[in-house]
């Protein structure tokens, strides 16, 4: 007995010695994210614009604490995302993972330091003094609109989106000296993610509410679908373009629709920038679907037909969201509307992604094209079987029927 429990322990020490390697990897990864909620909870954050919301009361403004992970757009919840995916990518390929453990110490180093720099970058900033104003510094300096008085680009958004930068670029890195090309491959679809949603929220925190031109063109096409799906439901639906509520000084130069639903003599309407219209949602479903593609075996014609079809569902997702966001406020209000924004309206995209990657999935692994495909030249020989049944059948009775008959 004891020696089976000498052999047992010697293999658990063997088996932990080969996967502490990437074991140590996953607490690297997970650790400032864990740090980040805990922080984010108890309100300890050295930028205080992260934790508190103002929220209309009987009239009476309050402020409340806030908690970022809640959210999504211009919040922390793919952070989440980010590490589940990254889990899942692991379990799937672990035993690849494992043999691919590099065996250089300089190697070794280097990935778990830059690995580890996204908690010590958290660290600093909320601990050490004057780190945060630094930051804040250096988004004034790169011409961010704001002022430490309130939250808005400079003391939210800036902060956010560099802290996204800091995450994926390291992270990106400790993959590659890692596992070289094969992280990026077994980790792609996790940092395309995270790097998807660092790029959106940093080109909408530099050039806000849609001045940037390249993508804000895809708004008001959004929103003319967005108008003929709300008439296509019965209610009524206004375009203006551009939208007849300018935005002030310094972001007056942003050409933004406006969409209005009416019913029931009430209307809702807002602006639509191009994260409204969900144009990140479209360049992650690229990424993601490419990447997805390129660990996956499938004819270059199914490719082609998935991606389309993907496209489009993206595209109508992203209608539905709008729909959604004036829906909302238009029964329960503005406030109402926000959250809506901010948290359901992202959550639309990453339901219709994961549910279409799984569909394609099933697609390929059952067979459901063939099978479909066999299903005329099935029901063919069902019915030509059938036809041959009634026919020897009915040639039976006859004969039968005519012997009956001469005597």
């Amino acid at each position: 007995m004891g020696l089976e429990k000498t052999f047992a322990y010697e293999g658990f020490r063997k088996k932990l010695k080969r996967y502490s390697f990437h074991i140590g990897l996953l607490v690297c990864f997970t650790l400032p994210i864990a740090l980040l909620i805990v922080f984010d909870y108890l309100n300890i954050e050295s930028f205080s614009f992260f934790n508190r919301k103002f929220v209309l009361k009987n009239g009476i403004v309050f402020e409340e604490a806030r908690f970022v992970f809640e959210e999504t757009w211009k919040g922390r919840m793919f952070y989440l995302f980010f590490i589940w995916l990254f889990f899942i990518e692991s379990i799937i390929d672990w035993d690849k993972i494992v043999e691919r453990k590099p065996t250089s110490r300089f190697r070794i180093l280097a990935s778990f330091v830059c690995a580890f720099v996204p908690t010590i970058y958290v660290l600093v900033v909320n601990f050490v003094p004057n780190a945060s104003q630094t930051i804040l510094n250096i988004g004034q300096y790169l011409g961010i609109q704001g002022d430490l008085t309130s939250e808005n680009f400079l003391t939210f958004h800036w902060p956010l989106s560099l802290e996204y930068f800091v995450f994926v670029i390291f992270f990106a890195t400790a993959a590659i000296l890692a596992y070289k090309k094969d992280g990026l491959k077994t980790f792609s679809i996790s940092l395309s993610l995270l790097g998807g949603m660092a790029s959106a929220y940093m080109i909408d925190t530099i050039y806000p509410f849609g001045l940037f031109t390249p993508l804000q063109l895809f708004a008001l096409p959004t929103a003319a679908s967005t108008a003929a799906f709300i008439e296509l439901l019965g209610y009524k639906a206004t375009i203006w373009y551009p939208s007849p509520y300018p935005l002030p000084y310094p972001y007056s130069g942003a050409r933004l629709p406006y969409l209005a639903l009416t019913s029931g003599g009430k209307s809702y309407g807002a602006n639509v920038g191009w994260p409204c219209a969900g144009v990140h949602s479209l360049l992650l479903y690229v990424l993601i679907i490419l990447v997805f593609f390129k660990r996956s075996e499938i004819s270059g014609v199914r490719k082609v037909t998935y991606f389309i079809i993907g496209a489009f569902g993206t595209y109508f997702v992203n209608v539905l969201r709008i729909y959604g966001i004036l829906i909302t406020g238009l029964n329960y209000g503005d406030a109402a509307a926000t959250v809506f924004h901010s948290t359901y309206g992202e959550l639309f995209f990453f339901t219709w992604i994961f549910s279409y990657i799984l569909l394609i999935v099933c697609i390929q692994r059952f067979m459901l094209v063939e099978k479909i495909r066999s299903v005329p030249s099935r029901l063919g020989s069902l019915v030509a079987n059938a036809k041959k049944k009634i026919v020897s059948s009915l040639k039976a009775k006859f004969a039968r029927f005519k012997e009956q008959t001469k005597n």
